[in-house]
């Protein structure tokens, strides 16, 4: 059994504080961390998060979120023209792609061969996405949870939900029932809609139903917004600030 279980959602590309987070939960190899998925997209490390979490696959798990989605399917259609390419870079994909044209040096090699490269970059993250779980059910000291990145749509059992809906889901979720004896844990939409407070970006618990804890502290929207890690065996929450970095 691992010492502690956390969770942490919508990294948006911000790789010094996803560091920094490991650091100062005193993140170890004994410890699980679940992502409940975009961790790519405007800001400006994507790479470099998707890099480690392939180095720490043993104790680092990473549920997709529609970034990853949108990412992959950009990277099948192979074209920023297509459809895919253009919902991609309108949702702040402009930034993955400016970084993976830096790591496979495009402004040094030919062509053709930049072309050889860039596609086996492709079949790489296109499999890594796949591989990645749309959900992953887990209990932690007696309680069932279940982590996602967008929700769950209310009118279908878990096991019927698509990567669709599991990845895009909004209001309709968290404004109704989850899931019977379960609590889903999610991220997405920033709490600040949720909570309906402009610049409040705490974690956020159903306070009707009970069943549900947004987790996205709009660090990839915000300027003001902040990244939430949540330890399920204690239930504390720890916050870091997106302005307190130089990064920016």
């Amino acid at each position: 059994m691992p010492k502690n279980i956390y969770v942490l959602s919508d990294l948006h590309g911000h790789y010094q504080i996803f560091l920094e987070m490991l650091k100062k939960i005193h993140f170890t190899d004994d410890d699980v961390l679940y992502i409940l998925g975009d961790c790519c997209d405007r800001g400006p490390s994507s790479l470099e998060i998707y890099f480690y979490l392939q180095e720490h696959r043993h104790n680092i798990f990473l549920i997709k979120g529609n970034h990853e989605i949108m990412m992959r399917d950009a990277f099948m259609a192979d074209d920023p023209k297509s459809q895919s390419g253009r919902q991609w870079d309108r949702n702040g994909g402009r930034k993955t792609i400016e970084s993976y044209h830096k790591y496979l040096k495009k402004k040094t090699l030919r062509d053709m061969d930049y072309q050889v490269v860039r596609k086996m970059f492709y079949h790489m993250m296109i499999d890594y996405v796949n591989s990645c779980p749309s959900f992953i059910e887990l209990d932690v000291n007696g309680q069932s949870y279940v982590l996602i990145h967008a929700g769950i749509n209310p009118e279908k059992t878990l096991y019927e939900q698509t990567e669709e809906e599991c990845a895009w889901m909004r209001e309709y979720f968290f404004m109704s029932k989850g899931l019977d004896h379960k609590m889903i844990i999610f991220g997405h939409t920033p709490t600040c809609y949720i909570h309906q407070k402009e610049n409040c970006f705490d974690i956020w618990k159903d306070p009707i139903f009970h069943d549900k804890i947004g987790i996205d502290g709009g660090l990839g929207t915000f300027n003001e917004g902040q990244l939430n890690c949540i330890c399920l065996n204690t239930g504390e929450v720890t916050v870091l600030k997106k302005k307190d970095f130089m990064e920016y």
